[in-house]
């Protein structure tokens, strides 16, 4: 029994590695990731990673931020987007570690782009694609015992990290039920797109001064862990508040960590031309929103990048 048990489990542990790659758009994004970083290697500088969630994939051409900033500079430039959907600031640090740091492939600018509950420490935990997708042999260990705060949660992120299977249990859920139930890709899609939207309402609330005054301080120790990271490897960091339909106050003390520990702070957040309009679901940018930020974002990189070309063999 216990032989067709593991016979069992072996079986659909192959199968969920064959399907895992193919799952969704964002599994197909984050299989990507080892060969994106190995083409930033060999790209032409200043080299540009636009590092983010689906705010940043949705909200910035990475064709049309070239184009813009070979223009604004006279100089050839590279840009690449990696932007997990759902992903944090302990995401970014656990990815930028695994994919950038380990291969010693680092660009020479990555520009962070996020709303007010991206950043702090306090931002939601996703164990299973957190120590599935986005850690190490040689990470996990420093992530289980930092972002795991029970000991379900080590266990729950250990097993995430070595089994397909149970790592990615929600996707191969999604696709049965995508299978089965007419049309809930579409509808599952359009409920996320709505939670997202109603979690950054609530995280703009909570930034509102008198909104919670009961509630902790909120703290910024992996955004500081991140930039220190970038500048330990030579890489030029903007972190950019980025614009949502509903105006959003930023935390000084982010903004303060941001400044303090040597990157630089963006602000998107008000964008000349940009209306309610410009984000069709009410959270991400739509298409003519995108144009305005990326030419907004090139805008802004023109004259450090202009900096990096002329020191660039």
């Amino acid at each position: 029994m216990v032989a067709v048990l593991a016979t069992a489990f072996l079986l659909f542990e192959i199968v969920a590695r064959i399907l895992a790659p193919t799952l969704d758009y964002d599994r197909v994004h984050i299989h990507a990731l080892p060969g994106i970083v190995e083409e930033i290697g060999d790209d032409k500088r200043p080299r540009v990673v636009l590092l983010g969630n689906s705010l940043l994939m949705h909200g910035a051409d990475g064709e049309l931020l070239e184009e813009e900033i070979s223009r604004a500079t006279s100089g050839p430039c590279s840009v690449a987007k990696i932007t997990p959907v759902g992903t944090a600031i302990r995401d970014w640090n656990y990815l930028y570690d695994t994919y950038f740091t380990e291969q010693n492939t680092h660009p020479d600018v990555v520009v962070v782009g996020f709303v007010a509950h991206h950043i702090p420490d306090q931002c939601e935990l996703k164990m299973r694609r957190l120590t599935r997708h986005f850690c190490s042999l040689r990470n996990l260990w420093d992530c289980l015992q930092r972002e795991g705060p029970t000991f379900d949660d080590k266990a729950v992120g250990a097993l995430s990290h070595f089994s397909a299977l149970y790592g990615d249990q929600p996707e191969h859920h999604w696709t049965v039920n995508s299978f089965t139930v007419p049309e809930f890709g579409r509808g599952a899609r359009k409920i996320n797109d709505i939670l997202d939207g109603e979690a950054g309402r609530k995280a703009r609330k909570k930034a509102e001064p008198d909104s919670s005054p009961a509630l902790p301080p909120r703290t910024y120790q992996k955004l500081a862990r991140l930039i220190e990271t970038f500048r330990k490897h030579g890489v030029k960091a903007y972190f950019v508040p980025m614009p949502q339909p509903e105006s959003w106050n930023f935390d000084p003390a982010a903004a303060e960590v941001i400044v303090d520990n040597g990157a630089t702070l963006v602000d998107g957040r008000a964008i000349t031309g940009m209306t309610q309009a410009d984000f069709p679901d009410g959270y991400h940018l739509g298409e003519t929103g995108t144009i305005r930020f990326t030419r907004f974002l090139a805008r802004a990189l023109a004259d450090e990048l202009s900096a990096e070309i002329a020191l660039s063999p």
